[in-house]
C-alpha cells in the first residue's frame, strides 16, 4: 500500500500500512546482509525502519486522542512516548543475557513483530 499524501486514511488503513512497513524488514535485512553490512549496523537500520514507520503512522492519524493513547502506552512500556529507543533495546537484550551478535539478532527479529492487541484495536 503506497501512501497518497492527499488522501485521508482511516486508522485501520494506517495500521495496515504500518504492518506492511514492518513486514518488509526481513527483506531489507536480507538485502543489507547480501551487501556485506554487519549485523550491528543492520540491527540499527531495522530499528530505524520500525521507529520511523511508527512515527509516520501516528502523524497520519487524525484522532489525536488515539495517538496520545498510543504514546501513553509506549511511555509506560518503554519510558518514551515514541516507542523503544535503541538504548532501551540494547539494555533489554542484556537483561535477557544476550550480548554481541545475539543481541543484534534479537533486535532484528523483534523489529519484525507487531503487537497483536494493538492490531486488533485497529481492525
Amino acid at each position: 500500500m503506497t501512501v497518497d499524501p492527499l488522501r485521508i486514511m482511516t486508522n485501520q488503513e494506517i495500521r495496515r500500512w504500518y504492518n506492511e512497513q514492518v513486514g518488509r524488514i526481513d527483506e531489507y535485512d536480507i538485502q543489507w546482509k547480501a551487501e556485506g553490512i554487519g549485523i550491528a549496523e543492520r540491527a540499527r537500520k531495522v530499528w530505524e525502519v520500525r521507529h520511523n514507520a511508527r512515527l509516520m503512522a501516528r502523524d497520519m492519524m487524525l484522532d489525536k486522542e488515539e495517538v496520545e493513547g498510543l504514546r501513553a502506552r509506549d511511555l509506560k512500556l518503554y519510558g518514551d512516548p515514541n516507542g523503544p529507543r535503541w538504548e532501551y533495546l540494547i539494555k533489554a537484550a542484556e537483561m535477557l543475557g544476550l550480548t554481541g551478535d545475539n543481541a543484534y539478532e534479537w533486535i532484528i527479529k523483534g523489529a519484525q513483530r507487531t503487537n497483536t492487541a494493538v492490531n486488533k484495536r485497529f481492525e
